[in-house]
């Protein structure tokens, strides 16, 4: 069922349960999203925002962007962090090879 106190676009499908006893048809009680409980406000407005359910399109694709901003960043640093690496390596290659110590020598 939907009402009014359903968060974003889960209004569409809706999210209030009403309860009825199944022999009788008496009616048990009601479950609202938003409204009754914190908790359960809390709940739903996390999940709708999780879900990108609420304010449309645009925060559709501020959150899509968002997403890919992070996935790049952490593939820059990953890429970054290689190289630095590798350079490490290869300065202490350098280092300890003998070619470069046999240059010491000559200078002295």
């Amino acid at each position: 069922m939907t009402s009014s106190c359903d968060a974003g676009e889960f209004r569409e499908g809706g999210n209030t349960r009403l309860a009825f006893h199944g022999d009788s048809g008496a009616f048990l009680g009601i479950y609202l999203p938003t409204g009754q409980a914190a908790g359960d406000t809390v709940t739903t407005w996390l999940t709708a925002l999780h879900m990108a359910a609420v304010w449309g399109l645009p925060f559709k694709v501020s959150m899509t962007l968002m997403g890919a901003l992070v996935a790049m960043l952490s593939a820059t640093g990953v890429i970054i962090w290689w190289k630095k690496r590798k350079a490490r390596r290869w300065r202490k290659l350098a280092v300890r090879s003998p070619a470069s110590e046999s240059c010491k020598t000559c200078r002295n």
